[in-house]
């Protein structure tokens, strides 16, 4: 009796031991995730300041000066430097688990910002952007920063699953509109799709498909959307590919009629207002 006691405390404490093990080996890799997602948020407007003080540098340099551009250029410095402040903030915020900064938004010009911001990338892996969002979107309640967090997620997950389809095939089609009382956000690309499996966990804390991916981001995302009384989920596009889906309440909807539970939109919202690249 004493052997066999012994042996179920030696096991006991070598099973606590291996979950130590893996809880620290959790919080590593949540660590090099995270770090690598908020060095790409900060980078961009960071990148962009850097940018504008070049182009002032070039209309000083002028003879004679051009004023004018100086003026603009920095102003442009100014907000991306307050731009990268919000994000390092949020961040914060979403680390101290506090709940997320809501201001009446309006989702078309976030979106279209975000969009902005993503051409480069899409141009230079051979994608094909298309964007079509809804007139008169009525306004939603969220957070600015963190919503941009989502739709920039999930536009560059789209473009990178997109990384062995053949050039002049990799298309990237961003959707917005209204479906009852929340506002919608798809973003679909042409690539492989999901299987099944990846449907079933590719928003749990650690699962990805990538090789160099840790499965942190998509999580975050859906936090994010799920503070914000929305949704966040998946499919496979009825022509091949991705699609990722968020919904939030519209302003009216969140303060009178309480929140629905997310529908998948059954149709492309009209009318559209098309931007491509």
């Amino acid at each position: 009796m004493l052997i066999d006691i012994d042996d179920r405390r030696r096991a006991e404490a070598a099973l606590q031991a291996a979950n130590d093990r893996l809880a620290r080996a959790s919080q590593v890799a949540s660590l090099v995730e995270l770090s690598a997602s908020i060095a790409h948020e900060v980078n961009q407007p960071i990148a962009a300041a850097l940018a504008n003080a070049q182009a002032a540098l070039r209309w000083l340099r002028r003879d004679p000066p051009d004023l004018a551009e100086v003026r603009e250029a920095l102003d442009d410095v100014v907000k991306d430097g307050t731009r990268a402040g919000n994000v390092i903030d949020r961040i914060r915020s979403l680390f101290k688990n506090a709940p997320p900064s809501l201001e009446n938004l309006d989702i078309t010009d976030a979106l279209s910002e975000i969009v902005a911001l993503s051409r480069g990338k899409a141009l230079k892996n051979g994608v094909f952007l298309q964007v079509q969002l809804s007139e008169g979107l009525p306004t939603v309640r969220g957070d600015r920063v963190q919503l941009q967090q989502v739709m920039l997620n999930l536009i560059t997950n789209a473009i990178e699953a997109m990384s062995d389809v053949d050039d002049g095939n990799r298309n990237l089609r961003i959707t917005a509109g209204r479906d009852d009382d929340n506002v919608f956000v798809s973003v679909q690309d042409s690539g492989p799709g999901l299987t099944q499996v990846t449907l079933e966990r590719v928003f749990e804390p650690f699962y990805t498909t990538k090789p160099t991916g840790l499965g942190v981001g998509l999580s975050i995302c859906r936090s994010i959307i799920e503070a914000h009384k929305g949704g966040l989920w998946a499919t496979n596009a009825a022509k091949g590919g991705a699609v990722f889906s968020f919904t939030v309440p519209i302003t009216s909807a969140t303060s009178s009629k309480g929140v629905r539970d997310p529908v998948m939109p059954s149709q492309a919202p009209q009318p559209l207002a098309d931007i491509t690249s």
